[in-house]
């Protein structure tokens, strides 16, 4: 099966249309600021969009168009060139660059620190994205509500693995067709949800189940979610009059009804709302032929949160301190972008609306 049929030229036009994807970039971005800043300051929740609502906007977004960048050119190398080129320049950065202010900022004496088997484990940890295994740096926020330098890099390594998954994922596409293929990760999906969803209400004392119930799977649907909405997009345009007002009748239903079954179609339902929303509310387009510093925004807003907290400015005045972490995070990330992120991007020829 060729690319042709996965993506018909119908397809390509349709998504290079105006749409508002940096819009929902920043709004999600500043959403998931918010949610950190009251979360490690320890405030009160205020904002209508919450940390796993943006969690699941991201992948989404991501799985539409990454799937759309590498069904435009059928090149693997041309493919792992770009989001290499996206992602790793930037990330790289922000861990060293938090490294190495970590020196300015830590009590530890200079030799502890750059001595200490935990500053290597932290960079090799997190430049592998493997956050987990080393989140903290020596003496930096003891006594943090999280002391990890930057908790919310722990979705790169799904993303990175999502990457990988594209090719192999189409791959299949060409050999069964789409339709099978999807519906056979459904079914995974499907089986994963209500097995562990049975064990962890009817074993709860099992911490496991839990924890496997939330991990990775449930995270990654939504990049697949997103890849349906790409694949099917003619046929989402040409029904969207039906499919979103059906859309938002069906999550206001689980919401308010709370019909749990609704909940395994969940993340199909809230893509088609995500992609709606992009490409039908044209107001929001005028974002569109800017620069967008969203992934600076994403990479650099923890850390910064940690140090003013480290430095008790939040006891003073919370919402200046809110105003101080984001002039400083918006800084941070447009210094990434001009001088890291776009130069980088501008030895490709094609970059725009790459997450």
């Amino acid at each position: 099966m060729k690319n042709q049929k996965l993506l018909s030229p119908e397809t390509i036009e349709r998504v290079r249309c105006d749409n508002c994807f940096d819009f929902l970039r920043y709004l999600f971005a500043f959403s998931l600021i918010l949610v950190h800043f009251c979360t490690l300051t320890e405030t009160e929740q205020f904002w209508v969009i919450s940390g796993q609502t943006r969690v699941k906007a991201f992948f989404t977004i991501t799985g539409f168009l990454v799937v759309y960048s590498y069904l435009r050119h059928d090149n693997l190398k041309i493919y792992a060139t770009k989001r290499l080129r996206r992602i790793m320049p930037a990330y790289v950065t922000v861990i060293i660059f938090c490294t190495v202010a970590g020196l300015a900022v830590t009590p530890a004496s200079t030799t502890e620190y750059i001595s200490s088997a935990q500053t290597w484990r932290y960079l090799v940890a997190n430049l592998t994205m493997l956050n987990f295994i080393e989140p903290s740096l020596p003496g930096l926020f003891p006594g943090h509500y999280e002391e990890a330098v930057n908790g919310s890099l722990w979705s790169m390594k799904f993303e990175m693995l999502f990457y990988a998954l594209i090719p192999i994922i189409i791959w299949l596409m060409r050999r069964y067709g789409k339709l099978a293929v999807l519906i056979a990760v459904f079914a995974v999906y499907l089986a994963y949800r209500v097995t562990f969803d049975y064990l962890e209400d009817h074993h709860p004392e099992v911490a496991l189940y839990g924890a496997i119930n939330h991990a990775s799977f449930n995270t990654m649907v939504y990049f697949f979610s997103g890849m349906v909405l790409i694949l099917y997009f003619d046929i989402f345009c040409r029904h969207v009059r039906i499919i979103f007002p059906a859309t938002v009748a069906l999550l206001l239903l689980l919401h308010v009804a709370n019909l749990y079954v609704l909940n395994y179609i969940e993340p199909l339902l809230f893509s088609a709302l995500l992609i709606g929303v992009a490409y039908y509310c044209r107001p929001l387009n005028f974002l569109q032929h800017h620069d967008n510093i969203s992934y600076g925004l994403y990479l650099y807003h923890y850390p910064v949160i940690q140090v003013l907290i480290m430095a008790g400015v939040h006891r003073y005045n919370i919402w200046l301190t809110f105003a101080l972490a984001l002039a400083i995070t918006i800084a941070l990330a447009s210094l990434s972008w001009r001088y890291i992120e776009k130069p980088i991007l501008k030895e490709t020829k094609i970059f725009k609306n790459l997450t």
